[in-house]
């Protein structure tokens, strides 16, 4: 049981990793966009990272709640819209 203790949170601290690292590069993105600097490449960094994670999610990698996956993908979206 406590192996499966253990297990659960290396995998709670994994996807916790992602996420962080997702809303970290959607940060940047939004922080650069205000001061109008180098939008496009904190835009390609937010995409990878959360097209990565939509990705490892739908694999059944990771597991994200119904909610993270669609603000997931609804600022995808908005960014794809404003840079494409």
């Amino acid at each position: 049981m406590n192996e499966d203790i253990i297990n659960l949170n290396v995998a709670i601290g994994s996807i916790s990793k992602e996420l962080i690292d997702v809303q970290k590069s959607l940060d940047a993105y939004r922080q650069k966009q205000a001061r109008q600097e180098a939008i496009d490449d904190a835009a390609l960094i937010f995409i990878e990272k959360a097209e990565l994670v939509i990705e490892k999610a739908e694999r059944g990698e990771i597991k994200l709640t119904d909610d993270q996956k669609r603000r997931i993908k609804s600022n995808l979206v908005k960014i794809l819209g404003k840079i494409g």
